[in-house]
């Protein structure tokens, strides 16, 4: 059961596409977070920063909003 958390980037990618490699899998999360305007707007008003390693708890929720659970 998917809990609503902070996670490691590589965490959270993984549990979207569990048999690919994490770098993969972070990269992957990222382009379907740059091709959903609105998910980048609610991350960008919620000062998502790119180069720390964890989605916080509000980033996970917004992700989760926007593309489902994994």
């Amino acid at each position: 059961m998917f809990q609503i958390r902070s996670y490691g980037k590589a965490e959270l990618a993984l549990l979207y596409q569990p048999s690919v490699a994490p770098d993969s899998a972070v990269k992957t999360l990222k382009r379907w977070i740059d091709r959903c305007p609105q998910l980048k707007e609610e991350l960008d008003k919620l000062h998502y920063n790119a180069r720390r390693h964890t989605f916080l708890r509000p980033e996970v929720e917004a992700i989760v909003r926007h593309l489902g659970e994994p």
